[in-house]
């Protein structure tokens, strides 16, 4: 898998595994997952998993 895969794979992941959580909890689980990664990756990190946490929590609200 690229480097840009497994970037996208992990956002997803997060996502996912936090969709029941908080905004706020789903950007620590980011930054916690990307400690050691330059702020441009952290940032983009962030945006990339919010905009799939906000897919899942619109389905969420639309089927149930």
């Amino acid at each position: 898998m690229s480097k840009m895969g497994a970037f996208v794979l992990e956002c997803q992941t997060i996502a996912q595994d936090c969709y029941n959580e908080s905004r706020e909890d789903v950007i620590a689980e980011v930054e916690k997952t990307f400690v050691n990664a330059d702020k441009f990756q952290v940032s983009y990190a962030k945006e990339v998993t919010l905009d799939y946490w906000e897919e899942i929590q619109s389905d969420m609200h639309t089927y149930f």
